[in-house]
């Protein structure tokens, strides 16, 4: 009894990064393979799905999930096309993270009910997307890429082939965290890729980082945030995959009833944001089984980069590799006026990872960006996913704009 209340009592914050190393040793004992849960927890809640491998142009093969309807239809016309939405999860995620919070509010289940066309996108490197066509995951040439290939490569190839097996020209765009970075990184580097959207929301969007208040990562750009022999020691390693280690946190330390849950939400609080009041905390078992869903050391490495640069750019390999890879001595930055299509972004002033002068410096280069500026002073970067409130703070707002972009638009009949 002294030792829980003494425990409870104690300095969370001192206690967290103790938690964060315990999640990077249980590197050595991975369960990756028995983690891939995005399929049974659709079925477990009588939604159709479908899964479906996408395979880049640089052989990375990626595995994505469809909910083509949703059994609130099953009396209509199952030939009938719908309009298709994607969801692009962030760094150390995976496409659960748009279904664990229950039908009645994620948002993949409430997109299917408002009778869209869903997609669920997994990048490369996570618990879905392992595999190379030549390169074995235990290596490290497997985890040499950075966010940038997630946007150019696997965002490109994974939006072409819902496209293709929907039947469709055109879709509509949602994303979190790293998913709005390779938004961003596609529709500057290619933008031919903003014919096909319809509309764009993007939730905690990250691009330009000269406000970021992680405390990690100021510590971390000390070492890391440009080129030296520690970033190139350190760059293309798998961080952070599902662990035994982890598994028994999720069963003993995140579980319902367990003393030590406070250390669970609080790990969420020290990256996302501190004295949140909104995040779901019945869901801390299912977000302690399926996250971190790992990434490479170098999506970090280049975060760290743009922080210290206060740019928004490609990786910095440093000059001499530079000079070799683009032809100049610094890293071309992303021209984000190519960005064409309207962006709505979803940001709040309790984000870590997303500062609000941070977004709305980007809103002013975009050539249409329209803010939506959360209204709870403690709103962090996961409440946008798994508060107890975000149906009816954010959701039902998106949904809205999408039907009523669709209604406005219904004489395009190809979508």
């Amino acid at each position: 009894m002294f030792a829980s209340k003494y425990i409870c009592n104690s300095n969370v914050s001192e206690l967290l990064p103790l938690f964060f190393i315990i999640f990077l040793l249980g590197g050595l004992t991975k369960l990756v393979a028995g983690h891939k849960l995005t399929a049974l927890l659709i079925t477990n809640h009588n939604y159709p799905v479908e899964e479906h491998t996408v395979h880049t142009p640089d052989d990375y093969i990626l595995t994505i999930y469809r909910i083509p309807t949703s059994p609130k239809h099953q009396q209509s016309n199952d030939s009938l096309k719908r309009p298709v939405v994607f969801l692009q999860h962030g760094i150390l995620c995976a496409s659960d993270d748009w279904i664990i919070n229950g039908p009645e509010t994620s948002l993949a289940y409430m997109f299917a009910d408002a009778g869209y066309d869903v997609w669920l996108g997994n990048a490369r490197g996570n618990t879905y997307s392992r595999q190379h066509k030549h390169i074995h995951p235990d290596t490290s040439d497997f985890w040499r890429f950075s966010w940038h290939e997630i946007g150019v490569y696997d965002l490109a190839a994974m939006l072409d082939y819902a496209l293709e097996e929907s039947n469709s020209s055109s879709l509509h765009f949602v994303a979190h965290s790293q998913g709005t970075t390779t938004f961003f990184v596609l529709m500057s580097t290619l933008p031919l890729y903003n014919e096909k959207v319809r509309s764009v929301h993007l939730l905690a969007p990250i691009a330009y980082m000269r406000n970021h208040s992680f405390i990690l990562s100021k510590l971390g750009r000390i070492f890391l945030g440009s080129p030296s022999f520690l970033s190139s020691v350190l760059g293309s390693m798998e961080l952070l995959p599902i662990t035994g280690v982890q598994k028994l946190m999720c069963e003993h330390v995140c579980s319902e009833g367990s003393m030590f849950q406070f250390l669970c939400s609080g790990l969420l609080d020290f990256i996302g944001g501190w004295g949140t009041q909104h995040l779901n905390q019945t869901l801390l078992t299912d977000v302690c089984a399926t996250h971190p869903a790992g990434a490479s050391t170098s999506q970090i490495i280049h975060y760290l980069q743009l922080y210290t640069s206060g740019d928004f750019r490609q990786y910095d390999y440093g000059r001499e590799q530079n000079e070799i890879i683009y032809q100049q001595a610094t890293p071309p930055s992303y021209n984000v006026q190519n960005i064409k299509s309207c962006v709505d972004m979803y940001y709040s002033d309790n984000d870590y990872m997303s500062a609000v002068e941070d977004v709305e410096f980007l809103a002013t280069l975009l050539p249409c960006a329209e803010l939506y500026r959360i209204p709870y002073s403690d709103w962090n970067h996961y409440d946008f996913l798994w508060s107890s409130n975000v149906k009816e703070v954010i959701n039902n707002k998106i949904i809205e704009k999408m039907l009523r972009y669709d209604l406005e638009h219904a004489l395009d009949e190809s979508f």
